[in-house]
């Protein structure tokens, strides 16, 4: 696929969303995924970041890799996140990037272990499937700088996710995952007219900055 600005502009963002039907890759998935009612510590320490960082490529973006996950990685998918903050964000950081970049091969396997079922996952396969991607990013590809986490609970978090671009401006992707079936997974949003990408003039003081690599 042509690595042109367009298309690197897309890469920490979820495809447009068109249509109301999966593609076929994802209508063997299962709607069977529920929301526990586990309440909310009291205390929960938002703001502490992922210790043992490290960095680790996927088609040419560097994603973070830490103590509190991903614990397995096979082929395009990523999983065993931790169910804390930290977890939380790493894994919306791992699911936002690969549903965007994965290859014609790859993305049903991640819609269907890595994202939440729903309106929001259902329109991102059918607008997938009109697409190919078939090469990594070969160059300007957006650099992960940190995280911000807007609300936290054990079932359902709100994770905000900052990257800086070639041309240095900066975006914010503001996404939500859930917990499901023992990990996180991504919900996309179900009005899919909203993008999630907006630019913003600089970071929030309280975002967890990641060691640059």
């Amino acid at each position: 696929m042509n690595t042109t600005r367009p298309h690197r502009l897309g890469v920490i963002a979820v495809l447009a969303f068109t249509g109301p039907i999966a593609a076929a890759g994802l209508l063997a998935c299962t709607s069977e995924d529920t929301i526990s009612s586990t309440p909310t510590p009291s205390s929960v320490a938002i703001a502490t970041p992922p210790t043992g960082m490290a960095w680790r490529p996927f088609q040419g973006i560097e994603l973070p890799v830490a103590d509190q996950g991903p614990r397995r990685t096979e082929g395009p998918v990523a999983g065993g996140f931790d169910r804390s903050p930290a977890g939380a964000a790493l894994a919306a950081i791992h699911a936002t990037v690969r549903m965007s970049i994965a290859t014609d091969s790859q993305w049903a396997a991640v819609g269907q272990q890595m994202l939440a079922s729903g309106p929001g996952r259902d329109a991102w396969a059918t607008a997938r499937a009109q697409i190919s991607i078939t090469t990594p990013i070969a160059e300007g590809a957006p650099k992960i700088l940190g995280y911000q986490i807007t609300r936290y609970a054990l079932d359902s978090t709100d994770v905000e996710i900052y990257s800086l671009h070639p041309d240095n401006s900066l975006t914010r992707n503001s996404t939500q995952v859930l917990w499901q079936r023992e990990d996180w997974r991504l919900r996309l949003p179900d009005d899919a007219t909203t993008s999630p990408v907006t630019t913003v003039p600089g970071a929030p003081a309280d975002m967890v900055t990641f060691t640059p690599r």
